[in-house]
């Protein structure tokens, strides 16, 4: 029987949301080997979920669906934490879970890596926006599903509060990116930018393979790389999009949205725009933290 991994420090702190519900992640239980992807929505989680559960199980062909393969630990999407666990214990080997909570809302396990990704804050309020749109029940008060204009100022100015994490604010996504990144709970954790990662799809899933201890020849990178190609995910959205084929989106292709940076250039006005570099700079002070958020390490980061 495989070796729980040992908890090396506890959480610090609880996350709350509509979905999010940090009682489920005592419900998990990781082994030494098992990769957690934690990252905001809309910085390409599901991408980088699909690339590393592809590399764990050597080829392009899962044995599920990947929202089943690699579950949402700790969200309540209507299966309980029992059932999730039970399913998580039952594949062998390593295993890849995911997490929107900032790495201070769960313990810090011996031999779990965790893989944090980022994406350019307007990027993601557009992606957000256009996600909202394409549910099919959105919620009535939900600010994202009011015309950009008005979105984008509730998305910059609104501050969180105790138990509305899964709401879509600015405040939220940095607060991630402190207690993830800037705050060193983590030495080992492995960060990369989405802006990074859409380059180069074959330089990502070698990066990726090193970061996790996986052995990838070329054979499997280059075979990867081609199963996770934005159009090869988009034609299969209902093996890969979270709560695919269940008719919660209206369309699970457009789940998949386009997979760029830089959507917002033309998007926003220029008032809007002073308004969320403002905003920015008060929530992260340090300019090259901000710059990194924003921008990722430029051309060189996948080397």
């Amino acid at each position: 029987m495989p070796r729980p991994a040992p908890i090396l420090a506890p959480a610090v702190r609880s996350y709350r949301g509509a979905i999010t519900r940090p009682e489920r992640w005592a419900d998990w239980v990781p082994r030494a080997g098992d990769i957690l992807v934690c990252t905001p929505p809309k910085c390409g989680t599901t991408w980088t979920q699909t690339m590393l559960a592809m590399l764990v199980h050597g080829g392009a062909d899962l044995p599920q669906k990947l929202p089943f393969l690699s579950p949402w630990v700790d969200a309540d999407l209507g299966v309980p934490s029992s059932e999730v666990a039970a399913a998580l214990a039952a594949q062998p080997g390593r295993r890849v879970v995911k997490t929107h909570t900032p790495t201070d809302g769960f313990p810090i396990w011996e031999g779990v890596t965790v893989v944090a990704v980022y994406r350019h804050p307007l990027d993601v309020f557009l992606s957000l926006h256009k996600h909202t749109a394409n549910r099919a029940k959105p919620e009535p008060d939900d600010p994202m599903a009011q015309p950009v204009s008005q979105a984008v100022r509730a998305y910059v100015q609104d501050p969180p509060t105790g138990t509305d994490f899964d709401r879509d604010k600015l405040a939220i996504l940095v607060a991630h990116y402190e207690k993830t990144v800037l705050c060193g709970r983590l030495p080992d954790l492995k960060v990369f930018h989405y802006s990074d990662m859409i380059r180069d799809g074959r330089k990502t899933v070698r990066a990726l393979a090193t970061a996790v201890g996986i052995d990838a020849d070329d054979e499997l990178v280059e075979t990867v790389a081609k199963a996770t190609a934005f159009g090869a995910m988009k034609a299969k959205a209902a093996d890969f999009a979270p709560v695919g084929g269940t008719g919660f989106w209206k369309s699970d292709e457009t789940f998949f949205d386009s997979a760029t940076s830089g959507k917002w250039e033309g998007q926003l006005c220029h008032e809007e725009l002073a308004m969320y570099d403002a905003q920015l700079a008060e929530l992260i002070p340090d300019t090259k933290a901000r710059d990194w958020l924003e921008h990722g390490g430029g051309p060189a980061a996948l080397l």
